[in-house]
């Protein structure tokens, strides 16, 4: 979870490792106004570091449409296509 200076909620993320190895970004969400700021970058950084001591080598994600606004996001954090909705990177 990421807060303001206030203590408001600008973003949350949650990840586990279901299979070992392969890390899994469950949600990433940051409010509108907290956007383009390095919040979502630093979410998954912490969710990525926390996959890592569970093991995982991989990451992957399944966005809820093709043409997701946040396939840049991920495209730009190294995360290729493993299918249209599908996306992965090694760690």
């Amino acid at each position: 979870m990421a807060t303001d200076a206030e203590g408001t909620v600008v973003g949350v993320a949650a990840g586990g490792v279901p299979v070992p190895g392969e890390g899994e970004v469950y949600a990433l969400a940051v409010a509108s106004g907290s956007r383009r700021r390095g919040v979502g970058t630093a979410l998954l950084a912490a969710a990525t570091d926390r996959m890592r001591s569970f093991g995982a080598r991989d990451q992957r994600v399944e966005l809820p449409a093709e043409t997701d606004p946040a396939l840049p996001f991920y495209g730009h954090l190294g995360f290729t296509a493993l299918s249209a909705k599908r996306w992965s990177r090694t760690l």
